[in-house]
């Protein structure tokens, strides 16, 4: 009796699993031609738009990386899983929901990231020309709300603004090259621990710059 009520509860639980993931993937979708998954991650009228996870239906690949109207667009990376074990298979550029290539020796001249503790993932992205520079911090598709942040920039000076119906801060009339060291503290994604991030990085390239962070 013990062991059916045990085999019942587990079938209920995978159920109640499968209907939030298919919950989740019709109200952001991802347009692949050749896969089926679930996605977790930024979205824009109803397609993944922005930095995301899409895990392929058949379980063995995983993507992380960026999205635009529903496709795989921008800085990327592709893993394997195998037996309970992740694997990198391919990192570089998406375009198009195609890989491309790697980052070109350009694009890594650009921006060199310093110091990254306690982030799970981050994207940087220069937008157009300009002088600034906006972080966002996201955790689980959603604003994270992160407590004690502290920047400090060595040029510029600092400002918080609402951008795509949320809060972002970051730095204004700043020289190029540009330094920003980023800390605050979060909880974890089930919010049971809470830690400190630091972040820091290295603008070279003139612009105007999106920073995001995701833990």
């Amino acid at each position: 009796m013990k062991n059916l009520l045990k085999k019942g509860l587990v079938l209920i639980c995978g159920l109640l699993i499968v209907n939030s993931y298919g919950q989740e993937k019709s109200n952001c979708t991802v347009v692949d031609d050749e896969n089926n998954g679930v996605y977790v991650g930024q979205c824009k009228n109803g397609l993944a738009d922005g930095d995301g996870v899409f895990e392929y239906m058949n379980g063995k690949y995983i993507f992380q990386g960026h999205f635009k109207k529903g496709i795989k667009h921008g800085e990327g990376k592709l893993f394997s899983f195998v037996n309970g074990e992740k694997k990198l298979i391919k990192e570089g550029v998406w375009k198009k929901n195609k890989y491309v290539g790697e980052k070109s020796k350009q694009q890594e001249a650009a921006y060199k990231v310093q110091k990254r503790i306690n982030l799970d993932r981050y994207s940087v992205r220069r937008i157009s020309d300009g002088n600034s520079v906006r972080f966002d911090f996201m955790q689980n598709g959603n604003r994270n709300n992160i407590e004690n942040l502290t920047m400090v920039g060595d040029s510029g000076t600092m400002f918080s603004s609402s951008y795509n119906q949320s809060m972002n801060e970051g730095f204004e009339n700043i020289k190029f090259p540009f330094k920003c060291e980023v800390t605050y503290r979060t909880k974890s994604k089930l919010k049971y621990q809470t830690f400190v991030v630091r972040f820091e990085i290295l603008l070279i390239e003139p612009g105007n710059w999106d920073i995001t962070l995701n833990n």
